[in-house]
């Protein structure tokens, strides 16, 4: 066989391939392509579109411009408060708990050592700053922990706990009759799931990730309560009985 018939079964072969593969090409260019479905975006609720304002409070000097400012609770039936007099938190003297979107007035951060025996929603560390407020109708002075330091220094939960807006004009759009019930701190068939939690407070357990739907376990005040939610409206609400004390079995 000629050298010319033997480089002939080597290119030929080659070329028929390539030009086989160039025309697929070709043709999957020009065919119509199957474009996806685009998912529809769903559009953003009421209470999704109210952002509540955020301060980033790190230190104790952005602390204090909270002083002579209002906040509300965000964090219901979380935030233990203490009767505050002579310029000392009186940890023999708890007040309470304070209650969902409860208004209160800034007069002092102050920093405290806080006693091995007391327990607050924060973590203990070296001292903790806390915030001095008074609340309408009462002319005491109160209060209640907002931050902790640790070694490598201050943390503030402000963000987390309060509302540097009032509720009411961030959420105007709710119905009167809700805003009632939040007031009353009583929960209110046709409630979702936020509305709930501004009236019984932060959530204490539930049986389900989904929100919206799902029963979901609050304590306000001593109050237990369960609320079942379906298409994030409260359908079935009930209060349990008290937790038992302590030794004692429910």
């Amino acid at each position: 066989m000629k050298t010319w018939q033997k480089l002939a079964l080597i290119v030929v072969p080659a070329l028929l391939i390539l030009g086989i593969g160039i025309w697929r090409i070709q043709v999957a260019r020009n065919q119509p392509g199957v474009v996806p479905h685009a998912q529809k975006e769903q559009p953003l609720t009421q209470d999704e579109m109210v952002q509540p304002r955020k301060l980033y409070i790190d230190d104790l000097k952005s602390a204090r411009e909270l002083v002579g400012k209002p906040v509300w609770v965000q964090a219901g039936y979380e935030m233990d408060y203490f009767q505050y007099r002579d310029r000392r938190v009186e940890f023999s003297h708890k007040a309470g708990v304070l209650p969902s979107v409860q208004k209160l007035e800034i007069r002092d951060i102050v920093t405290e050592k806080v006693p091995a025996k007391v327990q607050t929603r924060v973590p203990a560390g070296k001292e903790q700053a806390f915030a001095v407020f008074t609340m309408a109708g009462d002319p005491k002075e109160y209060a209640t922990a907002i931050g902790t330091l640790q070694a490598d220094g201050w943390t503030f939960y402000c963000d987390n706990v309060l509302y540097y807006d009032d509720p009411q004009q961030m959420y105007k759009f709710w119905p009167a009759d809700i805003w009632q019930a939040i007031d009353q701190h009583q929960p209110k068939p046709g409630m979702n799931e936020l509305q709930t939690a501004m009236a019984l407070g932060v959530m204490q357990q539930s049986d389900s990730s989904n929100y919206g739907n799902r029963t979901v376990y609050y304590n306000a005040g001593g109050k237990r309560w369960s609320v079942t939610f379906e298409n994030d409206k409260a359908t079935q609400i009930q209060q349990q009985p008290p937790a038992p004390a302590a030794g004692k079995s429910a």
